[in-house]
């Protein structure tokens, strides 16, 4: 098995015939300009003409990223299998279909799939839409977890019951999504020591004989976010507490660097490229947001409303009765939000609202339902001290669950289920 690292979360793998590309996410930003890379790619989009299938692991736009894949050229799209997990909304493979790629193989959960020349994916689905694989062949069983989120010695067990023992796995190293305010640079420490505990809690259960850690590669680049970066874990870190506390090869990759299980890396040079690349980060100019109107606000949130209340289905009561408080920060407004009226002035202390940001990063929540997941990711907003941000994210949480075409029961669980719960956890004491 033949590997070349892509970027961030992206890497290529290649046995026999096959060669398989991994969440491909080349250039640009990412999460509503709330993420760049940290590093350059190397690979070229007319480079895809070697490539025989595309994986990706779930639709965030650092792993399904459709301006990228809409410039690999339209001959090499023609020869390209894409595989992924089987859902309910079928948006990646209908995007994909329409894009002009050969073949869509929806795979199913648990069982391998033959992708030629003694080499399988099995791919299972993970929480929040997100999904892992595991590639196979007689000699190697490598893992790819992306951003599952495995963060505790039961869930380790779970997942090395389902997939067995990995000979290589690829892991997550930095926190993806908003950890406290500006000021809080002891909750983002705490962030990163805990991802580095998560990866201890996996080599336990999976023993891997390598560990590849990736698919945190970015900086968060918008004058808004740009605090996210103080705290984060650098690959750096990473690659000693693996080699010193867990005692496991750790095998840096740089864009464009190749690497044979088995075979020697010179991970030391990848870590001071890395570490070249973050120097430079820290000087980059920030990307600054969009300034919307009150009035172009107010019609976003009545549209978002509306589009919640169509599809809450036996859930319209709950979903009517749902309210935040938010500051708008750049406007110096502060409103309610609700899915009958949409935003609405409030006279409120704006240290007193769920949730505090810029009426562009509010507009881009309001204009997708994937937006408050969106939001939540590329961390453009503050929480206020007197407020409760829960009030504003069940907003984002709701309309997530419907852009999957999932059920909206994990949120509003009905009086039955609640019962159930309780006498589950009692007997379980």
């Amino acid at each position: 098995m033949h590997i070349t690292f892509v970027n961030h979360a992206s890497f290529i793998v290649q046995h026999g015939r096959v060669r398989l590309i991994c969440d491909p996410w080349l250039e640009g930003t990412a999460f509503d300009d709330g993420w760049s890379l940290l590093s350059a790619t190397v690979l070229r989009y007319e480079e895809f003409a070697t490539i025989t299938h595309i994986w990706f692991s779930h639709e965030h736009p650092d792993h399904f990223s459709p301006p990228n894949l809409l410039k690999i050229p339209p001959g090499s799209r023609a020869n390209i299998t894409v595989l992924f997990q089987a859902t309910v909304d079928r948006k990646v493979v209908d995007f994909c279909r329409k894009a002009g790629f050969k073949e869509l193989v929806e795979l199913k959960a648990g069982v391998p799939y033959d992708l030629g020349d003694q080499f399988t994916i099995r791919c299972d689905p993970y929480t929040d839409g997100d999904s892992y694989a595991l590639f196979a062949t007689p000699e190697l069983r490598l893992l790819n977890l992306n951003d599952c989120v495995v963060n505790d010695a039961g869930k380790a067990a779970a997942l090395a019951s389902a997939v067995g023992t990995v000979d290589v796995l690829f892991t997550q190293f930095g926190y993806a999504n908003k950890v406290g305010n500006s000021a809080d640079d002891d909750a983002r420490a705490r962030a990163s020591a805990e991802k580095l505990e998560r990866i201890r809690h996996q080599v336990r259960q999976l023993r891997p004989k390598w560990v590849v850690p990736f698919a945190s590669f970015v900086t968060f680049g918008h004058e808004e976010n740009a605090y996210m970066n103080r705290g984060m874990n650098s690959v750096q870190r990473v690659h000693a507490f693996v080699e010193n506390d867990l005692q496991l090869p750790c095998v840096v990759l740089y864009p464009g660097d190749n690497w044979i299980p088995g075979e020697p890396h010179d991970s030391t040079a990848s870590v001071e490229r890395y570490r070249t690349d973050e120097d430079h980060a820290e000087h980059r100019p920030l990307l600054t947001g969009r300034h919307v109107e009150w009035p172009e606000l107010r019609s976003a949130a009545s549209t978002y409303g509306q589009r919640l209340l169509e599809k809450a289905g036996p859930h319209r009561k709950n979903m009517e009765a749902l309210r935040a408080t938010i500051h708008i920060t750049d406007l110096g407004l502060t409103c309610a939000l609700t899915t009958r009226s949409g935003l609405t002035e409030v006279e409120q202390h704006p240290g007193t609202c769920d949730v505090a940001l810029t009426s562009g990063a509010l507009h881009y929540a309001l204009s997708h339902l994937w937006g408050g997941d969106t939001l939540n990711v590329n961390a453009r907003f503050q929480t206020p001290a007197g407020g409760m941000y829960q009030r504003f994210r069940l907003f984002g949480a709701a309309a997530s669950l419907i852009n999957r075409g999932e059920s909206l029961d994990e949120l509003f669980p009905s009086f039955t289920q609640r019962i159930k719960g309780r006498l589950a956890r009692f007997v379980g004491r």
